[in-house]
């Protein structure tokens, strides 16, 4: 029932194609309208596309193209702002570029100073989050993680 649905809700992400996703447009939702999605001839939906690609979407359309849709899981419109913010800046600029543009190993980098200033300032009581952990739930962020944390149980 599209009533109570959490799909398609406005502002989420959209891909759209009309060559098996050997080519997308990207849109987001515009207006979640029950009306067109309970329309008789199938479900109807408002998108928001780029300029560009809002040309690219009508000149398919105009050739009788038919899309198909694929909808994020992530709701996008909460990191909208931060998403454009990043296109705004330079590659040259961009904190961790080379990790996140080109996709490069991650470099070993040294711990802060204030984690191996002493032998037990890397230590984070977490006996209250982990209460089987052995040394009185005491973690050391600079040693290695726990088997049983790494694999996903609540320690010991």
């Amino acid at each position: 029932d599209w009533a109570c649905s959490k799909r398609l809700l406005f502002g989420s992400l959209l891909a759209l194609s009309s060559d098996g996703f050997a080519s997308i447009l990207w849109a987001t939702v515009a207006h979640r309208s029950l009306d067109l999605l309970r329309a008789a001839d199938g479900p109807r939906l408002d998108v928001s596309l780029s300029e560009a690609q809002h040309r690219s979407f009508q000149l398919a359309q105009s050739r009788g193209a038919r899309f198909q849709m694929l909808e994020s899981p992530v709701f996008f419109d909460a990191t909208r702002h931060t998403l454009t913010a990043l296109q705004r800046i330079s590659a040259e600029r961009l904190p961790f570029s080379q990790t996140l543009l080109a996709c490069a190993p991650v470099p070993v980098v040294e711990p802060p100073k204030y984690l191996s200033a002493s032998a037990d300032a890397d230590a984070w009581e977490m006996g209250g989050v982990f209460p089987s952990l052995p040394g009185r739930g005491t973690l050391h962020l600079l040693q290695p993680w726990p088997r049983s944390l790494s694999q996903g149980g609540q320690g010991g």
